[in-house]
């Protein structure tokens, strides 16, 4: 009878241990798909294999569409962009950001600033390109109206708060309602 119950026992530990191990694998499986898509809401990085398109020496600054459409009602007044920077002039380990420098549309001609691009900086190796997710988001200072804007985005270089190198492309925004 004791070798009966000490079987017994070392089955159900082996059972509780099996449950034990899958739970917390469900659990692991569970975190990790939710950081994933808190990453894939907010801007970052993007994987070199995950981009449509790639820069290089010929094209430094490409963006995976030819235009952007921002919604001007409701919550999420934003848009997102991937945008690939290759490395020719930057320097090793130095991080590179991209900016909106400039917007014009017929009403303004001389440019101004209408949109907020935001996406982290990261280093590029050299002779090499990296992937950015920005998020672009208007100004309160946008006319109300559909309108289609042309806005030039530069990345550049930040050598200890000194200006860098600069590569730079336009792209087309347009608005809705």
């Amino acid at each position: 009878m004791d070798k009966k119950a000490s079987m017994e026992l070392g089955v159900n530990a082996i059972i509780i241990l099996i449950i034990a191990l899958a739970i917390l694998g469900l659990a692991l499986s569970f975190v990790t798909g939710l950081f994933k898509g808190g990453q894939e809401k907010l801007g970052g990085l993007v994987d070199r294999v995950d981009m449509p398109v790639h820069a290089d020496s010929t094209n430094p600054l490409v963006f995976g569409s030819n235009e952007v459409i921002v919604k001007m009602t409701g919550n999420d007044k934003s848009a997102t962009l991937l945008i690939s920077v290759y490395n020719s002039n930057f320097q090793d380990g130095e991080p590179v950001g991209l900016h909106m420098t400039s917007c014009v549309f017929d009403q303004d001609p001389d440019g101004n600033y209408y949109f907020n691009l935001a996406a982290p900086k990261q280093s590029i190796p050299p002779g090499g390109d990296s992937g950015y997710r920005a998020i672009i988001t208007p100004l309160d200072n946008i006319p109300t109206d559909p309108t289609t804007f042309i806005c030039t985005i530069t990345a550049w270089g930040d050598y200890y708060g000194e200006g860098g190198p600069t590569v730079s492309q336009q792209i087309i925004i347009k608005t809705i309602k």
